[in-house]
């Protein structure tokens, strides 16, 4: 299957819109849902870098690639479209039915590349190194509140053995 050559780059726009379907997508795995909060999300985005994340989430929800229910976010299919597009153009293999609607692929390409609240208020390095940035903030957090439970853990052991030091009767 041969893509539009006109397609074949990926443009400010569509490093962004892929960019926040990533983030999207990840938070998701992380969880094992779906569907991630919003506002989690947007939470976890610098704040310089918030107003463009969440424009852009609008225009991804209102072109269809992701879906909201409430509160919660996630892909539709065309957003798995999206990203299928996005792997193929860096040469990475996709499934064989991911693909196979091109007239889907052109109208979310052409959309996304139509849609002026894409455009990222950061330089395309920053666009594109956000989800290593934030994975590695969670990682950062996830790590520092394992060493803070071991050292609870531990104070609540000291704290066991001097009770039962102070209970047992003098020799």
């Amino acid at each position: 299957m041969v893509l539009n050559p006109a397609l074949d780059a990926l443009n400010e726009r569509l490093s962004f819109a892929e960019m926040l379907v990533t983030l999207v997508r990840q938070r998701c795995a992380e969880t094992g849902a779906t569907r991630t909060s919003r506002t989690g999300l947007q939470l976890r985005v610098p704040v310089d870098e918030r107003p463009s994340v969440r424009r852009g989430l609008d225009a991804l929800i209102d072109l269809g690639v992701l879906g909201t229910n409430g509160e919660d976010i996630g892909l539709t299919m065309q957003g798995r479209t999206f990203l299928a597009y996005c792997r193929r153009l860096r040469g990475e293999p996709t499934g064989p039915n991911e693909l196979r609607d091109l007239n889907v692929v052109h109208r979310i390409v052409t959309s996304i590349e139509d849609d002026a609240r894409l455009d990222s208020d950061q330089s395309p390095d920053e666009v594109r190194t956000l989800p290593g940035r934030l994975e590695e903030e969670f990682r950062e957090r996830h790590k520092s509140g394992s060493s803070s439970k071991l050292w609870i853990v531990i104070a609540l052991v000291l704290a066991l053995v001097g009770v039962i030091l102070l209970a047992l009767p003098p020799h």
